[in-house]
């Protein structure tokens, strides 16, 4: 699934000399696989992928200390293969999960500045501390309507958006995916199960259904993120705001402008 985000990624490598990159975003919204398996496999010749979530042995790493070069030959041999610093691209995956990682960053930047390497993490801004001013960092939002025309592979049409067509057949096409994307929204699981299910054949209503399944289930993700970073009692407030957001967006409060009004949004009192 292409994102316009990789033309800024490239011009990243094209750099002589880089910070680190971070990707940032919200969950769900595809960075790892961005960074992975359409810039990584593209643009190196092997990407060398760190999972801070998942393999909880990385941390032991950076809790020794940050000098770039002795984390370089930790990395190498705890997967048991050389990283030519020249051509690979390391990959930090869910770094917000260890604060030693994100504060390698600054060492990397300053010490390494000819190596490749990127990290991404969904919940960057409740760390301690993060490196200002030595990352570059990029955020990747859900996919644009471009980036929805683009998975539809439908690229004579993708191409007469971006040369903003006015031709009336080209009106009508994108019209009918501008209906679509107002139910599928951009968020990259369920863009690609609604045109790999049309390209199977499956029938509008199921379609349908298993698109909302999707939905469902991130909605269900963010309710449990709430809890597990802000506390009980935050969280409570956060989902009242985060359940009130539709009714917000469908009131007018004037003739030109839509404000959030936090006015009755929460509780006075909330029992616990």
């Amino acid at each position: 699934m292409r994102r316009l985000l990789i033309s800024r990624l490239n011009d990243w490598k094209n750099k002589s000399e880089r910070k680190p990159l971070l990707i940032d975003g919200a969950r769900q919204t595809g960075k790892t696989h961005l960074a992975e398996k359409i810039f990584g496999a593209e643009a190196f010749a092997r990407v060398h992928k760190f999972d801070f979530r998942e393999e909880r042995a990385l941390h032991r790493y950076f809790e020794a200390g940050l000098a770039p070069e002795q984390l370089i030959k930790n990395l190498e041999l705890h997967r048991g293969r050389d990283m030519s610093l020249a051509s690979d691209l390391i990959f930090f995956d869910e770094v917000g999960e260890c604060q030693g990682a994100v504060d390698s960053l600054k060492y990397f930047s300053e010490k390494m500045p000819h190596i490749f390497l990127i990290a991404s993490g969904s919940n960057i801004g409740l760390l301690d501390s993060f490196p200002v001013g030595k990352v570059q960092v990029e955020n990747l939002f859900p996919l644009t309507f471009e980036e929805f025309l683009i998975a539809s592979e439908e690229d004579d049409l993708a191409n007469a958006f971006a040369q903003r067509s006015r031709l009336l057949p080209v009106h009508d096409r994108l019209w009918a995916h501008l209906l679509d994307y107002y139910f599928v929204g951009g968020m990259p699981e369920a863009v690609d199960l609604w045109f790999s299910s049309a390209k199977k054949g499956t029938g509008i209503n199921e379609r349908i259904r298993s698109v909302s399944g999707v939905h469902k289930n991130l909605i269900e993700g963010y309710y449990r993120d709430f809890g597990k970073y802000s506390g009980k009692i935050n969280a409570l407030h956060i989902e009242a705001v985060f359940n009130n957001i539709p009714m917000q967006l469908a009131r007018t409060l004037d003739d030109s402008v839509r404000r959030y009004a936090f006015k009755d949004v929460i509780a006075k009192k909330i029992a616990i």
